[in-house]
């Protein structure tokens, strides 16, 4: 059970293998939550072994798009616009992008 019995925190995770645009609507939630990206080589987890792109702003201000290529935790919290969420390049796909969204509600909407 993904949602640790309804206490309001959930945890999904994607070994991400190939290049693809995850989500592409930017929108918000009401409820915090944490995105991490990691890299598949366990020996090296610091290097994303890829490129990912997530756009992130404030409602009525300007959105602006991050790139990065090594292992990042990027905070949204309730209320922030973020997405598209771009993985552009994978190097290995036997070493994916381990992507992990972790959110503090009792369901995804």
């Amino acid at each position: 059970d993904q949602s640790f019995g309804n206490k309001n925190f959930a945890l999904t995770w994607w070994a991400i293998s190939e290049p693809f645009e995850m989500v592409s609507e930017t929108h918000s939630h009401d409820f915090d939550q944490f995105l991490l990206f990691v890299g598949g080589d366990i020996k090296n987890m610091v290097d994303l072994g890829g490129e990912v792109e997530l756009t992130l702003g404030e409602k009525g201000g300007e959105l602006e798009k991050f790139v990065f290529t090594t292992a990042t935790m990027v905070y949204i919290p309730a209320g922030l616009l973020h997405c598209p969420l771009n993985f552009k390049k994978v190097n290995n796909p036997n070493k994916p992008i381990l992507f992990h969204d972790l959110f503090f509600a009792g369901e995804y909407k």
